[in-house]
């Protein structure tokens, strides 16, 4: 993911990820139901720690080619409108 987007990507010390964000979510929902002034930002930075093991750093040459394929991939989807859009007159007879 790191080479894909060119970013950091770094991982939680909760191993559900998903979980734990939708948990989150629904505390900053109930906090504000109740007429608290919350903050999602407050919220995670109360309860969200980082697993800095595992951080990825983006690799220069996997970047590179990564762009690449996206760019050829980008070109093949152009390619194909006019053929995606006779499939798709064809299928709706």
């Amino acid at each position: 993911m790191a080479d894909i987007f060119n970013a950091e990507v770094v991982t939680l010390k909760v191993g559900e990820g998903a979980a734990y964000g939708a948990a989150l979510q629904a505390l900053w929902c109930w906090r504000l139901e109740k007429g608290e002034q919350a903050c999602i930002a407050d919220i995670t930075d109360e309860f969200v720690t980082l697993n800095t093991t595992q951080t990825a750093t983006p690799k220069k040459d996997a970047v590179a080619a990564y762009r690449e394929l996206q760019a050829l991939q980008d070109d093949l989807s152009r390619s194909l409108r006019g053929v995606f859009a006779k499939h798709r007159e064809f299928a709706l007879r």
